[in-house]
């Protein structure tokens, strides 16, 4: 049915147009402008603001259920409370775990998304097991191993909707998984490292794209005998090539850094992920577990965020990606154009994605009515109001 969206404000790319029109049909698409155009169905924004839809790259949990470990139901019943706070395209995050539970997940999700006529699901990103214990974090320690560019290689030939994998690109055999994995057309991230600024500038010279949640599980500026030593947050800071994903839940980063991060990276190299673990939807005071079996911690909620139980480091977050969005807004300003890249159109691109992540003709029709206080009105997926 082609319907048309009118008096909003349209956020593209690369400007506003004001008291617009986006026409779709068929899910994609066909005009975006001011004139107005013949539809069979209308759908007044009423002076709101239209938006894409939020591309996640990185959520592993929510409303207490998690993709490790869970059934093509819980995929489901996860990727559905997503889309009810605006992501239109989520990529289902794994943990450190055993092989078992981690070749599970990837069974399962290979699982739900043959079975779904339509779904947010766009694939898997693995972050770990190939991390450094050091920096270890929320995830399984006694489940990390060196990166291998042999294990990558019959992963993905098993399970070829693998999109994503974090990696410590210092740990041996780290700088070939990544140049494997761009062989391969897999998005390399660098994920709980102790890599220092020139290990990090190597790793981007061999594949790796993306740098997971910026300033958790990284080591900053130290001193080595007496001498400051640049850290992998300054790398991801100075480095142009380097996307970062920022988790602006307002916990993880304060308005502060914020600041700092969208004034080194900008919008074009910012990607917002919500890294939500199993608390994203509960409230405050409930105990929940880690992502997945190799988590033995209770995680607590607490002041809108996950903690571990000494409450000395995070557990992941509970936001979501319209949380992400208002933060955001409230720390740089409401560039409502900078705001959309990062939570649409950046992370998109950082995956790979060339169908989606902006309004413009020829696009999937993954839409957000927003008020003016950024508070989601309508949702539109594929061209069908949910």
């Amino acid at each position: 049915m082609k319907t048309a969206v009118i008096n909003a404000d349209i956020v593209c790319s690369d400007r506003i147009v004001e008291n617009g029109v986006c026409v779709y049909e068929n899910g994609v698409i066909t005009y975006v402008g001011r004139d107005v155009q013949n539809a069979e169905r209308i759908i007044d924004a009423k002076g709101g603001i239209l938006v894409p839809g939020f591309v996640d790259i990185h959520c592993h949990c929510g409303i207490g259920k998690s993709f490790m470990g869970g059934s093509t139901d819980d995929f489901k019943v996860i990727s559905e409370f997503h889309l009810s706070h605006g992501t239109t395209t989520l990529v289902a995050t794994t943990c450190t775990s055993d092989d078992e539970e981690t070749q599970s997940m990837l069974e399962k999700c290979r699982e739900y998304m043959e079975s779904a006529d339509d779904t947010t699901v766009a694939g898997v990103f693995m972050e770990g097991p190939w991390l450094n214990p050091t920096q270890c974090g929320a995830q399984a320690v006694s489940c990390m191993k060196k990166p291998s560019a042999d294990e990558i290689r019959t992963l993905k030939a098993k399970y070829p909707h693998i999109l994503r994998v974090g990696a410590a690109p210092e740990l041996e055999g780290g700088i070939e998984f990544g140049r494997v994995c761009s062989e391969l057309g897999i998005v390399a991230s660098i994920a709980h490292t102790d890599a220092v600024f020139t290990e990090i500038e190597d790793a981007v010279n061999n594949g790796y794209t993306v740098m997971t949640h910026i300033y958790s599980g990284m080591k900053g500026t130290e001193r080595v005998n007496a001498y400051r030593v640049a850290g992998a947050v300054e790398a991801g800071l100075y480095l142009d090539g380097l996307y970062v994903e920022v988790i602006a839940d307002g916990k993880h980063l304060p308005h502060e850094l914020l600041k700092l991060i969208y004034k080194c990276k900008g919008a074009d190299r910012i990607c917002l992920v919500t890294d939500a673990s199993r608390g994203a939807g509960l409230p405050d005071g409930s105990v929940t577990t880690g992502i997945s079996r190799a988590d033995k911690d209770p995680i607590i909620i607490e002041d809108g965020v996950a903690k571990m139980p000494d409450r000395k480091s995070f557990a992941g977050s509970t936001a979501t990606a319209d949380r992400l969005y208002r933060t955001m807004a409230s720390a740089i300003g409401c560039d409502l154009v900078s705001l959309s890249k990062m939570a649409s159109l950046t992370p998109s691109r950082a995956m790979g994605f060339t169908d989606r992540g902006e309004i413009a003709k020829g696009k999937r029709a993954d839409l957000l009515i927003l008020d003016r206080g950024l508070g989601i009105k309508k949702i539109i997926f594929g061209g069908n109001e949910i």
